[in-house]
């Protein structure tokens, strides 16, 4: 797939690989009517090619999106909307559910940031998009797990519960906001399958409070490997012999040579010097032995359950032990590492340089202070790091990135472009920016600041 843009209107370009008559009616549904869920496309023969042209203007992927911030709950559910809606209006056309490309690149969100669209690839070759629906949506979720929010501790385990129904198959594509329903549904889980830890609390009354400890046990526990290293003793018992050996051989000889009359044993002079010459030489190699052969990694296994820690403080109790309560949320307080002297001052000889864009029109405008990258520029709220309030200024208009030691511009699939030094940035393309450079953001122009 790649991007080209023609009279403001940013496609999505794929070519038709796979041409077969059986499309054709897919191509002509897509054409002539406006599917809710789906991108709309022409198909055109360029060079005696099949492409198929999608309009995404003003729309951004999941994975640009979500590549820059993590993935909050709203989001989530408007994905699992979006899949539903889609695979509707795909059954009301008679069209093949397995023809969508349910991938983050490929699914777009709308200007406001709020409707999710698909691109319906036509034809029967499944690999090209990469195989079924089911797999797909599967991928898909593996991917939102990962960007997920997981300091969003009132959704973490809606988001894990929902994931385990997808890997198990257990839902409906035409159906997928019953996965959300059935949380509330679960929520009455809290008295048979979790454990409500009171023990703390004697005879208590806690009816209508939260517990203080829940353990989900419906959520699948997570499994984490981590390799061990262990002494090989066998081979450390070994190498002793062998020097304790060494050490008899070289006394013998010492002792043969200056006091002969004290040797029970009378063995010859020369072999006895043989002897020990190779008892020093095999005792300086023995503490040579590479570290591997002492050494071998064990396997362990632990499992990591997904617990929800819960303050309680009722009201109006003064039986509790506050000591005890204290004493428990210590069990959950994090430490900071301690920094060592020598990576502070070396963290204060490596000042990073800091990246402004200095506004140079007319307009009464603000500069774009970085404070932190990467740093989405744009004029809609939640969205973008920068908010510019001008109405030619895309809701995710640009981004600035650092790279090894370089600052560089990514225009965001913006209406109105992004340029550097009076060279419009391609869609999804970056361009590395240096200190002076000129910068439009639509009309808007900026100068380059790096201190």
């Amino acid at each position: 797939m790649k991007y080209e843009q023609e009279n403001n209107r940013t496609y999505a370009v794929i070519e038709n690989e796979y041409e077969t008559q059986d499309c054709e009616y897919e191509q002509k549904m897509l054409q002539k009517n406006t599917i809710a869920g789906l991108l709309k496309m022409q198909t055109r023969r360029i060079n005696n090619k099949i492409m198929f042209f999608y309009d995404v203007t003003s729309r951004q992927t999941l994975d640009k999106i979500f590549s820059y911030k993590n993935l909050g709950w709203q989001d989530f559910v408007n994905v699992i909307n979006g899949i539903e809606n889609m695979a509707r209006s795909v059954d009301d056309y008679m069209l093949g559910i397995d023809s969508v490309i349910i991938s983050p690149e490929t699914i777009f969100y709308d200007a406001a940031g709020t409707n999710i669209e698909f691109i319906y690839f036509p034809g029967t070759n499944k690999e090209f998009i990469g195989g079924k629906a089911e797999k797909q949506i599967k991928n898909l979720f593996d991917y939102m797990l990962e960007k997920f929010d997981h300091n969003d501790k009132d959704h973490l385990m809606d988001v894990y519960e929902i994931y385990q129904k997808i890997v198990q198959n257990n839902y409906k594509i035409c159906e997928m906001t019953a996965l959300i329903d059935s949380l509330s549904a679960s929520e009455n889980l809290k008295n048979t399958g979790t454990i409500m830890d009171f023990e703390e609390y004697g005879d208590t009354d806690v009816s209508g409070s939260e517990p203080q400890r829940v353990v989900i046990d419906d959520v699948v526990p997570e499994v984490i490997e981590e390799e061990e290293e262990v002494k090989n003793t066998n081979i450390i018992k070994m190498i002793k012999v062998i020097k304790l050996i060494c050490v008899v051989l070289v006394g013998y000889f010492i002792v043969r040579v200056m006091f002969p009359s004290l040797m029970p044993l009378k063995i010859n002079t020369n072999i006895a010097f043989v002897a020990a010459v190779a008892g020093i030489v095999v005792y300086i190699f023995s503490d040579k032995v590479p570290d591997k052969l002492l050494t071998h990694f064990v396997k362990k296994e632990y499992i990591q359950k997904y617990e929800t820690q819960i303050n309680y403080q009722p009201e109006n109790d003064s039986n509790i032990n506050n000591d005890v309560i204290e004493k428990e949320n210590s069990h959950t307080q994090e430490y900071e590492h301690t920094m060592l002297l020598s990576d502070y001052m070396e963290s204060i000889k490596k000042k990073e340089p800091e990246i402004n864009l200095i506004y140079t029109g007319d307009e009464d405008m603000e500069n774009i202070s970085v404070e932190k990258l990467p740093c989405v520029v744009g004029s809609m709220e939640g969205r973008c790091n920068k908010v510019i309030h001008n109405r030619l200024v895309s809701h995710i208009h640009m981004c600035i990135v650092k790279i090894n030691d370089d600052f560089y511009i990514e225009d965001m699939n913006s209406t109105n472009g992004t340029s550097v030094n009076g060279r419009r940035i391609a869609t999804n393309q970056r361009c590395v920016i240096k200190n002076g450079d000129d910068i439009y953001i639509a009309a808007l122009p900026y100068k380059v600041e790096i201190t």
